[in-house]
């Protein structure tokens, strides 16, 4: 296992890597010519463009890899084009849905701002295609052309994002129509590659049974991914309500700095799903008990750079922008604490979904992530943009230990302990340093 993490797994964090360092060098940028009030606006248009990839994919992109190795074989394409057409009609009602919407959220958001709303609700869109195209390459361990690609819209999202804002004036949104770019010409460069590969061959086909069977199965993931998307980002709408676009922008900042965490468990992740998959599928306690060794250091080197970075964040908040968001290092060690717990839960998620166990989903989406928006309105107008920090932090907690007690039952027992003992001690040390306000 450790041969296949090290040989794709790089790949995937050198891309990411290089995404989110970008972002984060670019981020001295956008802080100097936005201020947090305009920050705040461009970070609400981000949470739009979330919430447009989320309903117009349903998390059929990802859901459908489980019966992706089914077909690979023999009905690859078919299977495949099945998908493309259910995300198609799909997008296509959303994008209809948020054009009827235009005005009334746009004018929430930012009045006169309707250009902003509709370059975001189509960067959505593409984001749909290059994510279900993308995750072909990844069933496929094309490490190599998810790097190309990730370097390639990089690059395109940032330049001409530069560009719109500091030459030609567009002002937020010339940054929302950079990112729009970027998703849209990777959508082409996918498709080339996909065709000279032949890697994929849309057919004018739609398979029911296929359709049927990836849909019940992914029933519970996709209501469970709605509701996570509606819950998590309520933060910023309860801050803009409470407090105002100002601190919207510096939570969006300490957020941003703080989810960079999640590059690494999502290299990872990426790099072991077939290879899990494939192994239990040859010798089920086998790949189960390699699976456990890798968890163990995976777990431990999470802690480590999640303590680390927290510990530094009030330096690394001065590195990427400037005195006006000096109180972003309160949320960054929150922030990366629930992303920690993120990465935990891909462990028991990839277990889990070897055995098809996702009823249970939308109950667990619902009870988590709500909690996390019940603490969002009781502690924002306490404790600020620190309350909400700490309730994502809780919502991604109940998450993850909820997964972990659910896969109990298909791990050995030492493991069981000490996750268990892990757990409990990153609640009570995490809720001790909010109760004494470290940070």
């Amino acid at each position: 296992m450790f041969s296949i993490i090290l040989k794709h797994a790089t790949k995937y964090l050198t891309g990411s890597v290089i995404a989110a360092g970008t972002s984060l060098i670019m981020m001295k940028y956008y802080t100097a010519v936005f201020s947090p009030a305009q920050f705040g606006i461009l970070a609400l248009y981000l949470v739009l463009f979330k919430y447009v990839m989320t309903f117009a994919s349903l998390n059929l992109d990802s859901g459908s890899t489980r019966f992706y190795f089914d077909y690979r074989a023999t009905k690859r394409d078919e299977y495949l084009s099945t998908i493309f057409w259910i995300i198609t009609f799909i997008s296509s009602i959303v994008l209809i849905i948020g054009l009827g919407l235009m005005d009334f959220v746009s004018n929430w958001i930012e009045p006169n701002s309707q250009m902003i709303y509709f370059i975001t609700i189509c960067t959505g869109i593409f984001g749909v295609y290059v994510s279900f195209l993308t995750r072909v390459l990844y069933n496929e361990h094309k490490s190599t052309s998810v790097l190309k690609h990730t370097i390639f819209q990089t690059f395109i999202n940032h330049a001409s994002s530069v560009l719109f804002i500091s030459v030609f004036h567009f002002g937020i949104f010339g940054r929302i129509s950079g990112q729009g770019l970027g998703y849209l010409l990777n959508v082409f460069t996918l498709i080339k590659e996909f065709s000279e590969e032949n890697l994929f061959r849309l057919k004018l086909t739609f398979n029911k049974a296929m359709a049927k069977e990836t849909f019940l199965l992914t029933l519970p993931s996709m209501i469970a991914s709605i509701q996570g998307i509606a819950f998590i980002y309520l933060d910023r709408i309860f801050i803009k309500h409470y407090m105002g676009d100002s601190a919207v922008g510096i939570y969006t900042l300490g957020y941003m700095l703080g989810q960079g965490l999640s590059m690494v468990y999502e290299a990872i992740s990426q790099s072991i799903l077939p290879k899990v998959f494939n192994d239990m599928n040859e010798n089920y306690e086998k790949g189960r008990d390699d699976l456990e060794h890798f968890s163990y250091r995976y777990y431990l080197g999470l802690v480590i750079i999640t303590m680390i970075i927290s510990a530094l964040s009030p330096i690394i908040v001065s590195m990427f922008s400037n005195d006006n968001y000096k109180e972003a290092a309160g949320v960054m060690p929150f922030v990366m604490a629930g992303f920690m717990m993120g990465g935990f839960y891909k462990i028991p998620s990839l277990v889990l979904g070897f055995h098809k166990k996702v009823w249970f989903y939308p109950f667990l989406a619902f009870f988590s992530f709500g909690t996390n928006a019940l603490l969002n309105w009781w502690l924002i107008p306490i404790y600020g943009i620190v309350g909400a920090a700490f309730a994502s932090f809780m919502g991604l907690f109940l998450y993850s230990v909820v997964m972990q007690v659910l896969s109990f039952k298909y791990m050995n027992k030492k493991y069981n302990v000490l996750i268990g003992i892990e757990y409990i001690g990153i609640f009570i040390f995490v809720l001790i340093v909010f109760s004494k306000g470290v940070f």
